[in-house]
């Protein structure tokens, strides 16, 4: 017990709670990148879809290895393939949701008094700020 007690704050059903969210987040669209991909004309914008698909599996994978850390249990689910058939408001809604990310990765880094899972979610947060950016480029390409 005193394990877990060093690597969370008195918040720890909180940041297992927001973690949880985070993990559910990433899952939101991960399976379905590579079928919305396929859907993408331009070349360099599908290799880009593809890539934020692989990099929601690396940070869905860091954030179910923290909450289990932490002594959570982790939950997620999938979202079904959008029925929105318009690309640019399936990656308008990631892009949102790539921001909301963002967000909640900064919040639990300070959450964090684990010196190492804090330096994983900072990086994750840096990670995000990417992710926000090549939705932006994959949307300026839908749009010419």
């Amino acid at each position: 017990m005193a394990k877990k007690d060093s690597i969370a704050t008195g918040n720890l059903p909180e940041l297992l709670e927001l973690l949880n969210q985070i993990l559910k987040l990433e899952y939101s669209l991960i399976i379905h990148y590579p079928r919305l991909a396929s859907a993408i004309k331009d070349e360099s914008a599908r290799k880009r879809a593809l890539q934020l698909g692989s990099a929601s599996v690396h940070h869905a994978d860091t954030v179910a290895k923290a909450i289990s850390k932490l002594g959570g249990k982790p939950y997620w689910s999938f979202e079904p393939f959008p029925e929105e058939s318009d690309m640019l408001k399936i990656f308008q809604r990631q892009l949102e949701k790539e921001k909301l990310a963002l967000q909640l990765h900064r919040q639990s880094a300070y959450l964090m008094m684990d010196a190492l899972l804090r330096d994983k979610f900072d990086q994750l947060a840096k990670e995000e700020e990417s992710h926000i950016q090549t939705v932006e480029y994959i949307l300026s390409r839908l749009t010419q």
